[in-house]
């Protein structure tokens, strides 16, 4: 799945800015980053890829992020992947939703990066410093 020791996290979001933010923090964290700014580009990049974890914009356009998740899903070399989904609002809906078409997790635009960070560590095991501690030189 990733490139040697090093885990690869796709990152499927159409905001630009949000995009370069969660992957500039990601590379601080030491992980490989893939950007996909649509459904379909993140569907072929996850299979051509096969990332270690995957996060994903609920309103993704071209396709949708229930029907990637679903996608990357139904793939036996997808089905192990994790996946975060990302909402711009905190509808429960979305959360039962993203959960019942395959998530590990769900947070909320705008995220709160110690979470995320937290739910990355669970979801891809490894020894890598906190973001906390980038930031502190």
């Amino acid at each position: 799945m990733n490139y040697g020791s090093v885990p690869t996290i796709l990152v499927a979001e159409s905001d630009d800015d949000a995009r370069l933010l969660l992957k500039s923090l990601l590379e601080l964290k030491g992980f490989r980053v893939l950007e996909a700014i649509n459904g379909q580009e993140a569907i072929d990049m996850a299979l051509r890829k096969q990332p270690d974890l995957a996060l994903i914009q609920l309103k993704l356009p071209v396709v949708s992020g229930f029907s990637v998740i679903r996608r990357m899903k139904k793939h036996g070399e997808l089905h192990d992947v994790p996946i975060i989904a990302i909402s711009t609002n905190s509808l429960a809906t979305n959360h039962n939703l993203a959960l019942a078409a395959g998530c590990h997790a769900h947070v909320e635009n705008t995220i709160e990066f110690c979470h995320l960070e937290e739910l990355i560590d669970r979801l891809v095991p490894g020894d890598r410093l906190p973001l906390a501690s980038v930031f502190i030189q």
